[in-house]
């Protein structure tokens, strides 16, 4: 019954991140496209095909250069958005790097996992949360 609770615990979270990210992503066009290929590379190197990333790691990087505060919606915009977003920038190149010199699906893996918890930092200073 525990684990039941835990899980249910977990989803009813995962579920107000995925609703969060939604609702900044329908304000900010740039950030849904890139939130876009972020998740259709993601979910599946997590279960192990690493092909979607690796095909398209090149275009990630495009899209985290065309997020601009310039362009983000002022109801978004707070005090840390502009250091997050470098960070994703910064963290999308190194994805990128890793799959250009070909590195070890597990190495990949670890600093596309940065990066997703680096987006979601972005859904939550975006909310107003520290």
């Amino acid at each position: 019954m525990k684990l039941i609770k835990s899980f249910l615990a977990l989803a009813l979270l995962f579920a107000i991140n995925t609703v969060s990210a939604q609702s900044i992503t329908d304000k900010w066009k740039q950030m849904h496209d890139y939130h876009e290929l972020l998740s259709k590379t993601f979910h599946p190197a997590e279960e192990g095909n690493f092909n979607a990333i690796k095909n398209s790691s090149e275009n990630l990087v495009v899209l985290a250069e065309a997020l601009d505060v310039k362009t983000m919606p002022q109801d978004l915009r707070n005090s840390k958005i502009d250091e997050t977003i470098a960070v994703l920038k910064k963290q999308t190149k190194v994805v990128n790097d890793l799959v250009q010199r070909k590195a070890p699906d597990a190495e990949i893996m670890r600093a596309f996992e940065n990066l997703h918890d680096v987006f979601h930092r972005i859904v939550e200073i975006c909310q107003g949360k520290k």
